[in-house]
């Protein structure tokens, strides 16, 4: 379950990201300590974080995490790969040529969705 982003700089995509979360030119996100970046809206903040993943000759791949033993629902894993791929299409579109995101069911090792 992961958000996948072809681009030529995939550390240049991320260190644009976060400077443009830091700065809050990006409204919506929020960084914590480990490098992931969550919601920072209320009705969804801290319910599942995407953590970044260089992929030499490739790009970036965000996986998703939920909080640790619960479930992200449906709606909030739309919501997050929703919004972040606006964020990315909003702000970043010059510095990748294609985004794709897996649908909820295509679970990963880790990752914890719950029907809606």
């Amino acid at each position: 379950m992961a958000l996948f982003v072809t681009t030529t700089d995939p550390q240049g995509l991320i260190d644009g990201i976060k400077s443009a979360v830091a700065s809050k030119k990006v409204a919506g996100w929020a960084y914590d300590a480990e490098g992931d970046v969550t919601s920072s809206e209320a009705s969804l903040a801290n319910q599942a974080w995407f953590r970044p993943t260089l992929v030499p000759g490739a790009g970036v791949v965000f996986t998703i995490s939920a909080q640790k033993d619960k479930a992200i629902t449906t709606e909030a894993y739309a919501a997050y790969h929703g919004r972040f791929l606006e964020t990315l299409l909003g702000h970043f579109a010059s510095q990748f040529t294609m985004a794709s995101v897996t649908a909820s069911g295509e679970s990963r090792a880790g990752d914890i969705v719950k029907g809606g």
